[in-house]
């Protein structure tokens, strides 16, 4: 080896090894508001995105569900497999799917109860806890920059956008102006990340007001948000399978890893503008363009140019071509996989392929509320023949019921209902129907496609128009939240130094 590559190499280790030293601390809160609203997919988001966060040498406080407290907290589905071998309970749910199915207990009955197995828990989430623990870390480090990471459910304001709240453990809530309140005692700045349904009102963390105006907050405030304040997300699944998972933070946190969450390297680097160091911007882009699901994320600084654009604007006449700017990048890659033509009219084309998936939708529904008409004829009959031969079954908690259960009676329901013509109708049926459900879901997606091709366009259009037409004040405010976004998961941390010194002389 080279003595200068070797001199080089040295550097580059030690600047690697100050990093933690160095690092923001993360404060990742997750769970539902009790243990039929607590997804295994969020407790698989929470492990993932604590171990991305680690990872890169961030010390990280977790608040999940009701702490270390051994009760039930999480819930996962566990259907039926011929790839595994079941145990007594997966057995005897086996055996009863014919009742479950009879009585529209499906899910129900594939329905499991533990405790969380995340590590490195604090406490839990309950809404006074939180804002107490959250308190006592903001204060004790008033300079350290701060991450907040959310993955749980939220819920809508009727009234303003800093209502809208994160839905806490024991069926408690924190609203955005809660958390802004919060924030307003410590002078750190604070970047997040929050993924539940109604996020967007979140951005409101960003201003001085929470419930209106444009003035920012005096402390540094940005983030990212997995929908609007006024749509819902994707991402509450009780599946394990995170082939499956399609949310904001999958893609997000994998575009921070170079990894998907089964481990798999990336296709292509996310660390676009290739200065060592991918951003939280960065990670937000790679989501807008790969991720094909429900949600139509936005960024704190996204949210200032909707908020900013003065009402006469909207009716200004556009230029035909779009500025060329990284908004009109989204779009023109979303067009391109969408086969939306460019040379004419997109947004024309846009709105036709729109009004397709409308009029699919209504197909869907239309099919599925012909499904689910003879569905509740063929259920009824055999529900009437299945109480007629085993009256008990009308009344599920009585003591009759519960002697069914001791003797194994109801092992001998579920025998006779396979044996019964009308049964295997009922399933054809049922399956028909989740076919449908999946097919909606499927179709929404492309849908969202469709508004998130027009809101990037539009969002691209009003950065050419703050140019134009904002004052030099709102032009600086606009360009801060975009620094504040384009910082690494380390906001310390001086993008290049380190990987670049290291990739020369591996390059070399």
């Amino acid at each position: 080896m080279r003595p200068a590559y070797f001199v080089l190499l040295l550097l580059g280790i030690s600047l690697l090894s100050t990093k933690a030293s160095q690092a923001d601390q993360a404060i990742l809160i997750g769970g539902g508001y009790n243990a039929n609203s607590s997804q295994g997919q969020i407790e698989l988001n929470v492990k993932w995105v604590q171990s991305v966060l680690k990872k890169a040498d961030i010390p990280v406080t977790t608040f999940f569900t009701d702490g270390d407290d051994p009760g039930f907290d999480v819930h996962y589905l566990n259907p039926p497999s011929q790839d595994k071998e079941l145990n007594a309970l997966d057995k005897l749910a086996e055996q009863l799917d014919p009742v479950a199915r009879l009585f529209n207990n499906r899910v129900a009955n594939q329905r499991r109860y533990r405790s969380h197995t995340i590590e490195d828990v604090q406490d839990g989430t309950e809404s006074d806890t939180l804002a107490k623990a959250l308190e006592d870390i903001l204060t004790s480090k008033p300079d350290e920059p701060n991450l907040i990471v959310f993955n749980g459910h939220g819920n809508q304001s009727k009234t303003s956008m800093d209502k809208v709240t994160m839905e806490l453990w024991n069926d408690t809530w924190m609203t955005a102006a809660d958390l802004h309140s919060i924030l307003n005692r410590s002078e750190a700045s604070n970047r997040f990340i929050f993924t539940q349904c109604y996020s967007g009102g979140f951005h409101r963390l960003a201003y001085k007001n929470p419930e209106h105006g444009l003035e920012l907050s005096d402390t540094t405030r940005c983030g990212f948000t997995a929908e609007s304040a006024y749509r819902l997300a994707e991402g509450c699944s009780a599946s394990i399978d995170t082939d499956d998972y399609r949310d904001y933070t999958t893609y997000f946190f994998a575009a921070l890893d170079g990894y998907d969450r089964n481990g798999n390297l990336l296709p292509f680097d996310t660390d676009t503008n290739r200065d060592g160091a991918v951003s939280l911007r960065e990670a937000h882009f790679y989501t807008l363009e790969n991720a094909h699901s429900t949600d139509l994320p936005r960024s704190t600084s996204e949210d200032y140019l909707a908020t900013w654009q003065p009402w006469y604007l909207k009716w200004i006449t556009e230029k035909p071509t779009l500025q060329n700017n990284e908004y009109a990048k989204i779009f023109r890659v979303l067009a391109g996989r969408h086969d939306i033509p460019l040379s004419e009219n997109p947004v024309k084309a846009i709105r036709e392929k729109m009004q397709s998936y409308l009029e699919i939708d209504e197909d869907l529904k239309a099919q599925q509320s012909d499904i689910q008409s003879t569905l509740a004829e063929v259920h009824l009959e055999l529900i009437y023949a299945a109480q007629a031969k085993w009256p008990a079954l009308a009344d599920p908690y009585t003591a009759m019921f519960q002697t069914m259960l001791a003797s194994g009676e109801i092992v001998q329901v579920a025998n006779w209902l396979r044996e019964q013509p009308d049964y295997q109708k009922l399933v054809e049926l049922q399956t028909q129907d989740d076919n449908i459900v999946q097919s909606l879901l499927d179709n929404e997606r492309n849908l969202t496609q469709m508004h998130k091709m027009l809101h990037f366009r539009n969002i691209a259009k009003l950065k050419r128009q703050i140019y134009e037409y904002g004052t030099p004040e709102q032009i600086s405010d606009y360009e801060k939240l975009v620094a504040c976004e384009d910082k690494p998961l380390n906001s310390s941390e001086q993008p290049g130094s380190d990987k670049l010194i290291v990739n020369t002389r591996l390059t070399d």
